[in-house]
């Protein structure tokens, strides 16, 4: 869940109906901002350093393999919210890209669903739960998990029991393989992203408000494209970049000065 934080602080998508409330929709903020400067506290002391050491360590194409091994891992698990959202081309596309890493990838190693163009998608209980109707509530701060509301940490605490790799791994006394799975985790997704992070440190005049939007944005997104699967919202990024301030072109019509907008692009999954 930290690294679903770090993802979304690292993602720029199309404005959503939660924007304009994103400050409006944050009353415990007096609070969250304590947590989390805890989190990032413990991120800059622990988490951080941790993931330097793993990318010093391990080559480029070793943790490509890892990444996409815990990709893979999650196949069965949006399988699983794909049919409760009711989207069969999504199941199908999940199906496809898991039975092929899986046989064909060496056990998700290579990922051949991408070479294949399969699209992936992510997909979670809390998004299944929004898709039906449940409103998010307030946006909260926890300790470790960082980015949340109501609904989607309910959400988490029922999917980590209910995930279909975690019950296999409990079912033949390889509990411990659940913990292994989310520290590597953890550490590759930090290590994917120490740049983007740090450009985004960079960048933002308020840390906490810059996640907090963003985090809102790719939230949103993310449950739009399950709602139109047919037309996806392209939700997910790998990377912060800031680009340039384009000037708008003005029309023979306009009378006024273009004025200049700037926006984070974000880079395709």
């Amino acid at each position: 869940m930290l690294s679903a934080m770090l993802l979304a602080s690292c993602a720029s998508a199309p404005p959503g109906p939660s924007d304009a409330a994103d400050d409006t929709n944050d009353p415990y903020e007096s609070v969250n901002r304590v947590i989390f400067d805890v989190n990032m506290s413990i991120d800059k002391y622990f988490f951080e350093p941790v993931a330097e050491g793993y990318r010093w360590v391990l080559p480029t194409v070793v943790r490509t393999g890892i990444s996409n091994v815990l990709r893979n891992l999650k196949g069965p698990l949006i399988m699983a919210n794909d049919l409760l959202e009711g989207n069969p081309q999504r199941f199908g596309d999940t199906f496809g890209r898991f039975m092929m890493n899986t046989f064909f990838g060496l056990g998700g190693l290579i990922d051949v669903g991408t070479d294949a163009k399969i699209p992936y998608h992510d997909a979670d209980f809390g998004m299944t739960l929004a898709v039906w109707g449940v409103g998010s509530g307030p946006y909260l701060v926890l300790p470790l998990l960082n980015s949340s509301n109501p609904r989607d940490g309910i959400a988490y605490g029922l999917e980590s029991y209910a995930d279909p790799v975690s019950i296999e791994l409990r079912a033949h006394d390889m509990g411990e393989g659940n913990y292994v799975r989310l520290g590597v985790g953890l550490i590759s997704e930090r290590a994917n992203h120490i740049e983007d992070i740090d450009e985004l440190k960079r960048s933002s005049l308020d840390f906490y408000a810059t996640v907090r939007s963003l985090y809102w944005q790719s939230r949103n997104a993310d449950i739009e494209a399950a709602k139109s699967p047919s037309n996806p919202a392209q939700p997910k990024s790998v990377s912060y970049d800031p680009g340039p301030a384009p000037t708008a072109t003005p029309t023979a019509s306009q009378t006024t000065p273009a004025t200049t907008t700037a926006d984070g692009k974000a880079k395709a999954d």
